[in-house]
């Protein structure tokens, strides 16, 4: 027998079921449930050919087109499903809880399997995580100028406790001409939302959620626009650090890639950096002085940050000056500005 489960049930059967999607696998690329097993029903090419007969002969035509294509296909998909450890109890979705995981469902259904269909397919779980930005959270925003060390700072205050994103980790990327250094390949858009979510979904709305301040692109993916909008308009806590200490503490780190690399960089820039800088900047790496390299750099970065930081509302920015770069301590200080402030920063 096959139940259908709204989107609230299924995120809690999850925790324990496994998630099969049975979509192509161009549409699981583009976007998945986090854990969930792909088993197409319909390849790339075939889905295509449905989709084609769905549009010049109607429905009927394509379901019978459909069944022909995926019939011959049921034992290697009970083959591939055996396969899945602990696979008693099975959670299935398509697109839109239509064709595609029903029958995929029956399949199972008819082999011993309990299955379950979630109702509206993916796209419920999609409206789901675009409904949870939505909602009013009371936003922290990290703020400081590039090297200020925000990122270590953001880990010591998940540490403390505090309730924390890490954009730059989800997105695989430091949202710089150089922030794809010693990252993994980016994930899509839609996924980055989606893993975005499931870092977020279980946090207390009554809280604070501590973010950095963040451009809405992060090279190539995009904050969602109605958690963008919130993050323009929260309190920002700014960490000020000298250009030394910043310019230094980038440079340890960014010595461990290719001159090449940071050459690359540098030109991607150029024209907003301006072209005797970027010469300078690469006469300084050609020297291995990277610490002059990474100051000119910032001369760009910091007026970047700037121009953002005063398209804020001023009341919403409280700056942080720090004498020190240890990020343990200066985590310190944003708990202890948090303690101070927590009663006036969201009021109405």
């Amino acid at each position: 027998m096959i139940i259908k489960v709204d989107i609230e049930e299924f995120i809690e059967l999850r925790k324990t079921d496994k998630v099969i999607d049975v979509r192509s696998p161009r549409e699981f690329e583009s976007g998945c449930i986090p854990g969930a097993i792909n088993i197409p029903i319909l390849n790339n090419e075939e889905r295509a050919i449905v989709g084609t007969a769905f549009r010049q002969n109607g429905r009927e035509k394509a379901i019978e087109i459909a069944l022909n294509i995926v019939e011959p296909k049921i034992q290697e998909f009970m083959d591939t499903v055996a396969k899945i450890d602990d696979n008693e109890n099975l959670l299935v979705h398509c697109w839109r809880g239509g064709l595609r995981s029903e029958r995929f469902s029956e399949y199972l259904s008819d082999n011993g399997y309990n299955v379950k269909v979630l109702v509206r397919g993916y796209k419920a779980y999609r409206n789901k995580v675009y409904d949870c930005f939505k909602l009013n959270w009371k936003l922290l925003i990290l703020g400081g100028m590039t090297g200020s060390g925000k990122t270590d700072i953001l880990k010591q205050l998940s540490e403390r406790g505090h309730q924390t994103i890490d954009l730059e980790e989800l997105a695989c990327h430091k949202g710089s001409s150089f922030g794809a250094l010693g990252q993994n390949t980016q994930p899509t858009t839609e996924q980055f939302q989606n893993d975005l979510w499931e870092a977020w979904k279980d946090y207390n709305i009554s809280k604070p959620v501590i973010l950095e301040d963040e451009s809405q692109a992060i090279g190539s993916v995009r904050i969602p626009d109605d958690l963008y909008a919130q993050i323009r308009n929260s309190p920002v806590v700014a960490i000020e650090m000298g250009v030394e200490q910043r310019a230094e503490r980038i440079a340890k780190e960014y010595t461990n890639f290719p001159d090449e690399q940071l050459r690359d960089g540098i030109l991607r820039i150029r024209k907003r950096l301006g072209g005797l800088n970027a010469q300078n900047a690469i006469a300084a790496l050609e020297s291995k002085d990277y610490t002059e390299f990474v100051k000119i750099a910032l001369q760009y970065y910091d007026k970047a940050y700037t121009f953002g930081l005063n398209k804020r509302e001023p009341v919403q920015v409280h700056a942080l000056p720090v004498k020190s770069g240890d990020h343990v301590l200066n985590a310190q200080l944003v708990d202890q500005f948090l303690q101070e402030n927590n009663m006036n920063l969201w009021k109405a």
